[in-house]
């Protein structure tokens, strides 16, 4: 008898399943690392919003600064995903020389085919110059 030192049909076929299932594993695995990283893109850029808006606060005259009493929309593409942050913004005299504002930026985001709304809030105390 010779000794081939090549390997079945059956061992290929066996190999081959093997290495499918692990290749399975690891891309439902990327697929969440995919989801996650999309999802810190989209809260880092409403941090961006909410930087954006506290500038035009500091920009903005003391008497100037109310409450919004509709909210605004800032659109932003993501990774080729148009997102829109709604930005809030609230002022709350606090004397005469200081007031609070308030930003609030959200957004929404489908997951788990539901759709769930986050929210970034950046606070400062204004006083006139």
């Amino acid at each position: 008898m010779k000794n081939n030192g090549g390997m079945t049909l059956v061992e290929v076929l066996v190999a081959m399943a093997i290495v499918f299932i692990i290749f399975l594993g690891m891309s439902s695995a990327g697929l969440v690392v995919l989801d996650q990283n999309i999802k810190n893109s989209q809260r880092d850029e409403a941090a961006s919003v909410a930087e954006m808006e506290m500038q035009q606060v500091r920009n903005t005259p003391f008497d100037n600064l109310v409450s919004d009493t509709t909210p605004r929309h800032v659109f932003r593409q993501i990774r080729g995903l148009n997102m829109d942050y709604t930005v809030n913004r609230t002022v709350l005299a606090l004397d005469a020389q200081n007031k609070q504002v308030t930003d609030n930026v959200s957004w929404t985001r489908w997951e788990n085919n539901t759709q769930k709304v986050y929210s970034h809030q950046v606070m400062t105390i204004v006083r006139p110059n």
